[in-house]
Protein backbone atom coordinates (compact mmCIF):
# COMPACT_ATOMS: atom_id res chain seq x y z
CA UNK A 1 0.00 0.00 0.00
CA UNK A 2 1.23 3.47 -0.89
CA UNK A 3 1.64 5.73 2.13
CA UNK A 4 2.31 9.39 2.79
CA UNK A 5 4.37 10.35 5.82
CA UNK A 6 2.28 12.31 8.30
CA UNK A 7 4.73 15.01 9.32
CA UNK A 8 3.80 14.35 12.95
CA UNK A 9 6.73 13.06 15.05
CA UNK A 10 5.87 9.66 16.51
CA UNK A 11 2.77 9.07 14.36
CA UNK A 12 4.33 7.37 11.34
CA UNK A 13 5.62 4.60 13.58
CA UNK A 14 2.06 3.95 14.75
CA UNK A 15 0.77 3.67 11.15
CA UNK A 16 3.29 1.39 9.41
CA UNK A 17 5.01 4.41 7.91
CA UNK A 18 2.23 6.92 7.34
CA UNK A 19 -1.30 7.58 6.10
CA UNK A 20 -2.65 5.26 3.37
CA UNK A 21 -2.77 7.04 0.00
CA UNK A 22 -5.27 7.92 -1.30
CA UNK A 23 -7.49 8.15 1.78
CA UNK A 24 -9.74 10.36 3.86
CA UNK A 25 -8.83 10.59 7.55
CA UNK A 26 -11.07 11.97 10.29
CA UNK A 27 -9.27 13.90 13.04
CA UNK A 28 -11.84 14.14 15.82
CA UNK A 29 -11.89 15.69 19.26
CA UNK A 30 -13.35 18.38 21.45
CA UNK A 31 -12.24 22.04 21.13
CA UNK A 32 -8.63 22.66 22.11
CA UNK A 33 -7.36 19.12 21.64
CA UNK A 34 -5.05 19.98 18.71
CA UNK A 35 -7.05 18.98 15.62
CA UNK A 36 -6.18 22.00 13.50
CA UNK A 37 -2.54 21.87 14.57
CA UNK A 38 -2.18 18.23 13.54
CA UNK A 39 -3.96 18.71 10.21
CA UNK A 40 -2.12 21.86 9.10
CA UNK A 41 1.23 20.54 10.33
CA UNK A 42 0.73 17.55 8.02
CA UNK A 43 -0.33 19.88 5.20
CA UNK A 44 2.89 21.91 5.41
CA UNK A 45 4.94 18.73 5.73
CA UNK A 46 3.55 17.61 2.39
CA UNK A 47 4.24 21.06 0.91
CA UNK A 48 7.90 20.82 1.92
CA UNK A 49 7.98 17.49 0.07
CA UNK A 50 6.71 19.21 -3.07
CA UNK A 51 3.00 18.43 -2.70
CA UNK A 52 0.41 21.13 -3.33
CA UNK A 53 -1.83 21.65 -0.32
CA UNK A 54 -5.31 23.11 0.13
CA UNK A 55 -6.86 24.24 3.42
CA UNK A 56 -10.65 24.69 3.34
CA UNK A 57 -12.55 26.24 6.22
CA UNK A 58 -16.02 27.63 6.89
CA UNK A 59 -15.53 29.06 10.35
CA UNK A 60 -16.66 32.55 11.30
CA UNK A 61 -13.17 33.89 12.08
CA UNK A 62 -11.44 35.98 9.39
CA UNK A 63 -8.98 33.99 7.27
CA UNK A 64 -6.05 36.23 8.24
CA UNK A 65 -6.73 35.48 11.90
CA UNK A 66 -6.55 31.73 11.30
CA UNK A 67 -3.25 32.11 9.49
CA UNK A 68 -1.91 34.42 12.21
CA UNK A 69 -2.63 31.73 14.80
CA UNK A 70 -0.95 29.05 12.68
CA UNK A 71 2.08 31.24 12.00
CA UNK A 72 3.08 30.91 15.65
CA UNK A 73 4.23 27.36 14.85
CA UNK A 74 7.60 26.74 13.21
CA UNK A 75 6.07 24.37 10.64
CA UNK A 76 4.11 27.27 9.10
CA UNK A 77 5.94 28.67 6.08
CA UNK A 78 4.59 31.92 4.64
CA UNK A 79 6.80 31.58 1.58
CA UNK A 80 4.99 28.36 0.60
CA UNK A 81 1.69 30.24 0.92
CA UNK A 82 2.89 33.15 -1.21
CA UNK A 83 4.17 30.75 -3.87
CA UNK A 84 0.79 29.01 -3.99
CA UNK A 85 2.10 25.65 -2.78
CA UNK A 86 -0.31 25.89 0.16
CA UNK A 87 -3.61 27.68 -0.39
CA UNK A 88 -6.15 28.80 2.23
CA UNK A 89 -9.79 28.97 1.15
CA UNK A 90 -12.76 30.26 3.16
CA UNK A 91 -16.17 28.97 2.01
CA UNK A 92 -17.99 30.52 4.96
CA UNK A 93 -19.91 33.03 2.80
CA UNK A 94 -21.20 30.20 0.60
CA UNK A 95 -22.24 28.22 3.66
CA UNK A 96 -24.29 31.15 4.96
CA UNK A 97 -25.86 32.22 1.66
CA UNK A 98 -26.44 28.94 -0.14
CA UNK A 99 -25.53 25.77 1.82
CA UNK A 100 -26.74 23.51 -1.01
CA UNK A 101 -24.01 24.91 -3.30
CA UNK A 102 -21.23 24.12 -0.82
CA UNK A 103 -20.28 20.77 -2.35
CA UNK A 104 -19.94 22.27 -5.84
CA UNK A 105 -17.75 25.09 -4.48
CA UNK A 106 -15.46 22.61 -2.73
CA UNK A 107 -15.15 20.52 -5.91
CA UNK A 108 -14.35 23.60 -8.00
CA UNK A 109 -11.64 24.73 -5.58
CA UNK A 110 -10.06 21.28 -5.52
CA UNK A 111 -10.08 21.07 -9.31
CA UNK A 112 -8.67 24.58 -9.53
CA UNK A 113 -5.71 23.98 -7.20
CA UNK A 114 -5.11 20.24 -7.88
CA UNK A 115 -3.80 19.48 -4.37
CA UNK A 116 -2.30 16.21 -3.20
CA UNK A 117 -3.13 17.04 0.44
CA UNK A 118 -6.36 18.65 1.59
CA UNK A 119 -7.52 19.82 5.01
CA UNK A 120 -11.20 20.50 5.69
CA UNK A 121 -11.25 22.23 9.07
CA UNK A 122 -13.76 21.72 10.53
CA UNK A 123 -16.52 19.87 8.72
CA UNK A 124 -18.88 20.28 11.71
CA UNK A 125 -20.40 23.69 10.78
CA UNK A 126 -21.03 22.40 7.27
CA UNK A 127 -22.94 19.36 8.46
CA UNK A 128 -24.78 21.38 11.12
CA UNK A 129 -25.99 23.86 8.51
CA UNK A 130 -27.20 21.07 6.22
CA UNK A 131 -28.85 19.05 8.98
CA UNK A 132 -32.01 21.11 9.19
CA UNK A 133 -32.36 20.81 5.41
CA UNK A 134 -32.09 17.04 5.56
CA UNK A 135 -29.05 17.09 3.25
CA UNK A 136 -26.29 15.97 5.61
CA UNK A 137 -26.14 12.29 4.62
CA UNK A 138 -26.14 13.06 0.90
CA UNK A 139 -23.43 15.70 1.34
CA UNK A 140 -21.22 13.39 3.41
CA UNK A 141 -21.55 10.53 0.95
CA UNK A 142 -20.79 12.70 -2.07
CA UNK A 143 -17.88 14.62 -0.58
CA UNK A 144 -16.02 11.51 0.61
CA UNK A 145 -16.71 9.61 -2.62
CA UNK A 146 -15.35 12.58 -4.57
CA UNK A 147 -12.25 12.96 -2.38
CA UNK A 148 -11.33 9.28 -2.67
CA UNK A 149 -11.77 9.36 -6.44
CA UNK A 150 -9.59 12.49 -6.70
CA UNK A 151 -6.51 10.54 -5.59
CA UNK A 152 -5.41 12.68 -2.67
CA UNK A 153 -4.90 12.58 1.09
CA UNK A 154 -7.61 14.45 2.98
CA UNK A 155 -7.65 15.26 6.68
CA UNK A 156 -11.10 16.23 7.93
CA UNK A 157 -11.47 17.67 11.43
CA UNK A 158 -14.69 17.42 13.43
CA UNK A 159 -15.89 18.50 16.85
CA UNK A 160 -16.66 15.05 18.26
CA UNK A 161 -16.16 13.35 21.62
CA UNK A 162 -15.62 9.64 22.25
CA UNK A 163 -19.36 9.26 22.86
CA UNK A 164 -20.14 10.90 19.50
CA UNK A 165 -17.85 8.74 17.37
CA UNK A 166 -19.88 5.52 17.48
CA UNK A 167 -22.90 7.13 15.80
CA UNK A 168 -21.24 9.79 13.65
CA UNK A 169 -21.61 9.51 9.88
CA UNK A 170 -18.08 10.77 9.35
CA UNK A 171 -16.45 7.86 11.18
CA UNK A 172 -18.16 5.28 8.96
CA UNK A 173 -17.33 7.01 5.68
CA UNK A 174 -13.64 7.72 6.20
CA UNK A 175 -10.68 5.36 5.89
CA UNK A 176 -9.18 6.30 9.23
CA UNK A 177 -10.14 7.88 12.55
CA UNK A 178 -7.70 9.66 14.86
CA UNK A 179 -9.15 10.75 18.20
CA UNK A 180 -7.63 13.57 20.23
CA UNK A 181 -8.63 14.08 23.85
CA UNK A 182 -7.55 15.80 27.06
CA UNK A 183 -9.10 13.97 30.01
CA UNK A 184 -8.54 15.07 33.58
CA UNK A 185 -6.49 12.57 35.57
CA UNK A 186 -5.62 13.26 39.20
CA UNK A 187 -6.66 16.92 38.76
CA UNK A 188 -4.32 17.32 35.77
CA UNK A 189 -5.34 17.45 32.11
CA UNK A 190 -3.07 15.76 29.60
CA UNK A 191 -3.56 15.48 25.85
CA UNK A 192 -3.75 12.13 24.10
CA UNK A 193 -3.97 10.73 20.58
CA UNK A 194 -5.60 7.41 19.73
CA UNK A 195 -5.89 5.72 16.34
CA UNK A 196 -9.35 4.16 16.37
CA UNK A 197 -9.40 3.04 12.75
CA UNK A 198 -7.00 2.92 9.80
CA UNK A 199 -7.89 0.70 6.86
CA UNK A 200 -5.17 -1.59 5.57
CA UNK A 201 -2.92 -0.72 8.50
CA UNK A 202 -1.77 -2.66 11.55
CA UNK A 203 -1.81 0.43 13.70
CA UNK A 204 -0.78 0.96 17.29
CA UNK A 205 -3.80 0.91 19.60
CA UNK A 206 -4.51 2.71 22.85
CA UNK A 207 -4.15 6.33 23.93
CA UNK A 208 -0.72 7.86 23.39
CA UNK A 209 0.50 11.00 25.13
CA UNK A 210 1.04 14.06 22.90
CA UNK A 211 2.85 17.36 23.35
CA UNK A 212 2.07 20.62 21.53
CA UNK A 213 4.96 23.09 21.44
CA UNK A 214 6.10 25.93 19.17
CA UNK A 215 7.27 23.24 16.76
CA UNK A 216 3.82 21.66 16.56
CA UNK A 217 2.29 18.40 17.73
CA UNK A 218 4.35 15.31 18.58
CA UNK A 219 3.24 11.88 19.77
CA UNK A 220 5.09 10.35 22.70
CA UNK A 221 4.28 6.77 21.70
CA UNK A 222 4.51 4.31 24.55
CA UNK A 223 3.99 6.96 27.25
CA UNK A 224 0.62 6.87 29.03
Amino acid sequence: MTRKTTGIPGLDGMLQGGFPFPSAILVAGEPGTGKTTLAVQSLFHGAREGEKGLYITAISEPQWLVQKFLSSFSFYNQELVEKGVVNFIDIGPTLLKNPSDMLNIIKKKIEQYQPLRIVIDPITPMTDMLQWRGETREFMHEIFAYLKAFNCLTLVTAELSYDDISHSQESYMVDGVIMLSYPEEEKVRRKFLEVLKMRGTKHTTGRQLIDITDEGLAVQAGLR
